[in-house]
């Protein structure tokens, strides 16, 4: 195989997941996966993410007393700085009222780094899921250059985050409005990220879902592990993550059948070493 190891998987204390850790352990020892990691999700810094997290962590420390192979992340997602601001003064998410302003809103993430190393969290995965440069991006209609210019926003942030271990899921989109043809994302931009990548030693996710899901076509799927691909002979590590949310299972043979047409083998898709995990 030349997945081994998987580090995005979400457990029951994700607002939209339902495994247990109890189900992930047996999987994971069913696949003969040396190392796993549950990134659930901070989302916003409001009370109830928190908790989440809280729980999250409490959780998998009492599963490591029995099975070790198992490392406590989390996913971070970034959130408009006002609103932000907001929740830090007000501890919840109602109420809230985007200002209208001209430039796209500044960036923020949940938690700090000292906060996240407190519950015993040792990586983190940043990852862009939605628009954030406008008022209520995520209730217009899919605009397909203005999302690929605040994806592109938001992952060069992240690149460039002391808190960001590995970036997610490079260009998801839930409506996948770039899925027929990876091509339609700038050239320039995938170099800038790489750049980025590189100068702050970060690791780079290869995430199931481009190779598993229906919205993706064949000739994406292609193009997206040749992404990969170009980003790994940069020395840009490269980790594998499932993003699983429920009924935890292994894709692993079908994402590797396009990594390795993309001239993956055996030893190229990476683990977290200890230096890079925070202790």
């Amino acid at each position: 195989m030349i997945i081994n190891s998987d580090w995005h998987i979400h457990s029951e204390y994700s607002y939209d997941a339902s495994n247990s850790l109890e189900h992930i352990v047996e999987a994971a020892i069913a696949q003969g996966l040396s190392r796993i990691g549950i990134t659930d999700h901070l989302n916003f810094n409001d009370e109830k993410f928190k908790g989440d997290i809280y729980a999250s962590a409490n959780a998998v420390h009492n599963t490591q007393k029995t099975y070790s192979n198992i490392v406590l992340g989390v996913e971070l997602t970034p959130i408009e700085r006002p609103e932000f601001d907001y929740i830090a003064t007000c501890g919840k998410r109602e109420g809230y009222i985007p200002p209208f302003q001209s430039s796209p809103y500044e960036l923020e993430l949940g938690m700090t780094k000292a906060q996240l190393m407190s519950l015993g969290i040792r990586y983190t995965i940043g990852a862009a899921h939605w628009r954030l440069d406008v008022p209520h991006a995520k209730s217009l209609q899919p605009d397909l250059n203005a999302s690929i210019k605040d994806w592109y926003r938001q992952q060069l942030w992240l690149a460039n985050d002391d808190r960001v271990t590995i970036l997610g899921h490079p260009w998801y989109h839930g409506k996948g409005i770039w899925y027929e043809d990876f091509s339609v994302i700038p050239r320039s931009m995938n170099d800038d990220l790489a750049v980025a990548l590189k100068e702050n030693k970060k690791y780079v996710e290869c995430n199931s879902h481009f190779f598993v899901s229906p919205k993706t076509s064949e000739k994406f799927r292609n193009q997206y592990a040749e992404f990969l691909r170009e980003l790994f002979e940069m020395n840009i590590p490269i980790t594998y993550g499932s993003d699983s949310h429920s009924n935890y299972g292994d894709s692993r043979a079908e994402v590797e059948r396009y990594l390795r047409s993309a001239g993956f083998v055996e030893g190229d898709i990476s683990e977290l070493s200890e230096n890079d995990l925070w202790s």
